[in-house]
């Protein structure tokens, strides 16, 4: 049930942030549902710095991308909480995106690479 829980979770981000147009790093069939990287944005006033203290205010803890020679960050998906949470992140990054200026297009209007 934890694994499910987990992996709902994990499902329930990866969506959300697509949404608002941020982009996983690994490919699904390399994603485990623990903790998800993705690609920092694009805009040039971005400061994981800034981005991570104002959604720190909002009750959420990011993690820096240590592991990968891209600007990334990481959202773990596990612990008590639900896909509800994770719509709850998705929300609080967007609006710390829209405070802070930081241009992240839709999906739906972002180039294809």
């Amino acid at each position: 049930a934890r694994g499910a829980r987990y992996a709902a979770n994990c499902a329930a981000l990866i969506a959300g942030m697509r949404s608002i147009g941020l982009q996983p790093f690994l490919r699904a069939e390399f994603q485990a549902p623990i903790i998800v990287t993705f690609h920092a944005p694009a805009d040039p006033g971005y400061d994981f710095k800034a981005f991570y203290a104002q959604v720190r205010e909002r009750g959420y803890i990011l993690y820096p991308g240590k592991l990968t020679q891209v600007e990334t960050f990481r959202v773990g998906c596990i612990g008590a909480i639900d896909s509800n949470e994770m719509r709850n992140v998705v929300s609080a990054v967007a609006l710390t995106l829209d405070v802070l200026g930081i241009q992240h297009p839709p999906a739906a209007l972002q180039r294809v690479a």
